[in-house]
């Protein structure tokens, strides 16, 4: 009896042996296979321009400024050529906003498309997935396209503060392998997914400009041979320079030879007016190009702050009571040349 149990047993052994062979043989080839689809993925690869500058001038400063980027992007689904989904999805994050500097900051706006027959090209908002669009790519590899634009300021000339102004987008993508109604979102991912960073700068240079001038108009002089009266006139020097820009601004001797400390006035006919410019309202300082119209701070010159916005500076003018003036009749005149320096 002993030896029927020990040989009904024995194959029994035998079987739990077997079958716990080919449980870890199972296991084991199912993590293989897991491994290998696992490190075929990848993911997409972007090609082309993801960083831009644009450099605003004195005639730009007020109009849009827009950059562009385009690019490719190759996906690839474990295989060594790129492959693509029915459907895509596509998302821009981004601020809005550069970094500031003197407190100021330049708005910016995104338009994208991403691969697809439909895709945004409307102002895009941040955050949000745009899609599902049909997928388009020429041999599997997918075109992209951002603008990134600061509008022009709308009503007066606005001069930002000198500096180089940042601002970054996101662009993400995500295909989908059947949905053609829902973007599977953040809650996608694999080898059909991927994003990119793209740098916009924008770089304000030194900018400093006369916007308009007006006359110093001292009107009727009714006294002969000499002024009975202080004559008084004003008028008005219109800039704008960039926000905290320091710059000075000088005025020319004019057209006619100065006598006596005074510029002079003509009829075109040998006949003068002498008259002068000051800095100020009590008609203390000349205004004039003393010391050089090449630097900052010079002593003839007006010295002043940029705003970013206009910015308007009296002129002062003055024919002194006493002063000899011509007896011939007319109308007389100078021209006078202003510089600003920063």
């Amino acid at each position: 009896m002993s030896i029927n149990i020990a040989s009904f047993n024995q194959p029994t052994t035998f079987k739990g042996l077997s079958f716990i062979l080919k449980y870890f043989l199972g296991m084991s080839l199912l993590c293989l296979i897991f491994t290998f689809f696992n490190s075929a993925h990848a993911s997409c690869t972007p090609t082309g321009t993801t960083s831009g500058t644009y450099t605003y001038t004195a005639a730009t400063i007020n109009n849009d400024a827009v950059l562009t980027y385009t690019g490719t992007i190759r996906c690839y689904g474990g295989r060594t050529t790129p492959e693509i989904s029915g459907y895509m999805c596509m998302k821009t994050v981004f601020t809005g906003t550069t970094n500031a500097i003197n407190n100021v900051s330049l708005p910016y706006t995104v338009t994208a498309t991403v691969g697809g027959a439909g895709s945004s090209t409307t102002n895009q908002n941040s955050n949000i997935w745009y899609g599902p669009v049909r997928t388009v790519a020429s041999n599997n590899v997918i075109s992209y396209s951002v603008n990134i634009k600061v509008p022009a300021r709308t009503g007066s000339l606005m001069a930002y503060p000198k500096g180089t102004y940042t601002g970054t987008v996101q662009l993400f993508w995500d295909m989908q392998a059947s949905s053609s109604t829902v973007c599977e979102g953040d809650s996608g991912g694999g080898w059909d997914s991927g994003n990119t960073t793209i740098t916009a700068n924008y770089v304000v240079p030194s900018l400093c400009q006369i916007d308009s001038t007006s006359n110093v108009d001292f009107g009727n002089i009714n006294d002969i041979g000499k002024t009975t009266r202080d004559y008084t006139a004003q008028g008005v020097v219109n800039t704008t320079c960039n926000n905290g820009l320091p710059y000075s601004i000088y005025l020319g001797d004019g057209n006619n030879r100065i006598a006596g400390g005074f510029r002079q006035m003509t009829n075109g006919s040998g006949q003068y007016i002498p008259y002068q410019l000051y800095q100020n309202s009590n008609y203390s300082a000349v205004w004039d190009t003393t010391g050089g119209v090449s630097a900052v701070g010079g002593s003839g010159g007006v010295s002043k702050t940029g705003s970013g916005n206009s910015q308007g500076t009296n002129v002062y003018g003055k024919i002194p009571q006493g002063t000899t003036i011509s007896t011939a009749p007319g109308n007389y005149s100078d021209a006078i040349v202003v510089t600003v320096t920063y």
